[in-house]
């Protein structure tokens, strides 16, 4: 399981090591575009000091300009890659040019096509924020997705999964190409949103340090299982017992989501080894979207409705919506995301699949405890869902003369704004104490907020 960088991306990384401004995006600009985008570590064979991690993304062709060749046309998209540590220092800062050609205009505007790449690199554990760019040469379209990413550190000798790629598709493939591990070309989901129509979630991981000797055990198990986002579970898969490869194992499969009513979901991996019983855990979530129907729109879908625009829908909107009748409600929901489509020539309302992932990383990431899920309901939450990844973050560890705050700056909103947030009771739970932000909580002696010690 060498890592090797293919050579053109080894020429990019050296010569973008240079201080580059990141594209000028707007997300505000009607002309940008959403980019899908994630991330999976695996352990770097050729430097154990650090992890081998893949960033994926993905696009929308119908969103660039192309340029009438002979036959057909082709669309240049300039790509940024920024990584920041978590002192804000810059690890990491590359551009590449992506090509994609089609034989029929017309047809490239027709049909629905989403491009889909990923780079690779080599990071030491820890937290970084990655800023992926992207901006047609051929027009004013421009993309931006930013991440918060937590690159695990892989143990030379304790039983380990990396993370879990899911993917669109997996076949075999004995060529070198991009997308090949194993023997096998995965074609990644970066936004990690399934529709009925594909019928499958596929995924790729690795297990590591299995004790493969003469007098060991040859086998070693695994278990798929599905969980909501409470941790409650959906579907087991049962146990497949397999036959070590070694002392590192790659887990390929996929499940069928058929039957799944649309909503979050946790796909979760465990791995034993039948020589010394010792287990793994790997976990990731993707989402599902299915078209509603009677039978699916019940009273309780119909409050997790309201629940889930609470940020962006106005209060006449809310007021109508509790007005209407069960057949009335069904239009609304359609109509509600249809209003908010910034592409409606796709099939995917790219708003609504954006909104459900960040509700999705709120609950993740900004929940009271992994049971509560409520982290949409904190300020933190909220914030991330209304304004999305922040250009970047300042964090701030308790000293004897502070309590714990961050301070979230988003550069390209309103020309600049920032959200102080401070940990008043020392459990983790940050509240919004101040902000430059129109119609945010402003509060000019904010830092006082943040002194340790009883307040007045």
């Amino acid at each position: 399981m060498k890592r090797n960088l293919p050579e053109c991306r080894i020429v990019i990384l050296l010569i973008c090591f240079l201080s580059i401004p990141l594209i000028s995006v707007s997300a505000e600009e009607p002309t940008s575009f959403l980019i899908g985008s994630d991330y999976a570590c695996f352990r770097d064979f050729a430097d154990t000091t650090q992890s081998y991690v893949e960033i994926y993304y993905s696009f929308n062709r119908k969103r660039l300009e192309f340029v009438p060749e002979e036959e057909g046309g082709v669309a240049t998209v300039l790509m940024q890659l920024r990584i920041l540590n978590e002192l804000g220092g810059v690890v990491e800062n590359r551009m590449w040019n992506t090509w994609t050609k089609v034989e029929d205009l017309e047809e490239a505007k027709k049909v629905d096509y989403m491009i889909i790449d990923q780079v690779e690199t080599s990071l030491k554990p820890g937290n970084y924020q990655i800023t992926l760019q992207a901006a047609d040469v051929n027009s004013e379209s421009r993309g931006e997705a930013n991440m918060a990413v937590e690159v695990k550190k892989f143990s030379p000798h304790k039983l380990q999964l990396s993370d879990i790629e899911i993917a669109f598709n997996i076949e075999t493939d004995t060529t070198a190409g991009r997308f090949v591990k194993a023997g096998e070309k995965i074609l990644p989901n970066p936004s990690g949103v399934f529709t009925h129509k594909g019928g499958m979630v596929y995924f790729y991981a690795e297990l590591y340090n299995l004790i493969d000797s003469p007098k060991a055990k040859p086998e070693y198990e695994l278990r798929f299982t599905v969980l909501d986002t409470i941790g409650k579970k959906i579907k087991d898969f049962g146990k497949q017992t397999k036959t070590k490869p070694g002392n590192s194992a790659v887990v390929i499969s996929g499940i069928n989501i058929g039957t799944f009513a649309g909503g979050e979901y946790v796909l979760r991996i465990e791995a034993k080894d039948k020589e010394t019983g010792e287990k793994a855990y790997s976990t990731k979530n993707f989402v599902i979207i299915r078209e509603l129907t009677r039978e699916d729109l019940v009273a309780e879908e119909i409050k997790r409705f309201k629940q889930d625009v609470a940020y962006i829908a106005t209060p006449g909107e809310l007021d109508m919506f509790d007005q209407l009748n069960f057949s009335g409600k069904q239009n609304f929901v359609a109509d509600f995301w249809k209003k908010r489509d910034p592409n409606p020539e796709t099939p995917e309302i790219e708003f609504k699949i954006e909104h459900y992932r960040r509700i999705n990383f709120a609950n993740l990431h900004f929940s009271r405890t992994k049971e509560s899920n409520d982290g949409w309901n904190s300020d933190m939450g909220r914030i991330y869902i209304l304004y999305g990844e922040p250009s970047e973050i300042e964090r701030h560890v308790s000293t004897r003369e502070t309590k714990p705050w961050e301070q979230w700056n988003y550069h390209r909103l309103e020309g600049g704004v920032y959200f102080v947030f401070v940990d008043e009771d020392g459990y983790g739970v940050y509240r919004l104490v101040h902000s430059n932000h129109k119609g945010e909580v402003q509060d000019r002696e904010w830092e006082e907020r943040i002194k340790a010690g009883p307040m007045d």
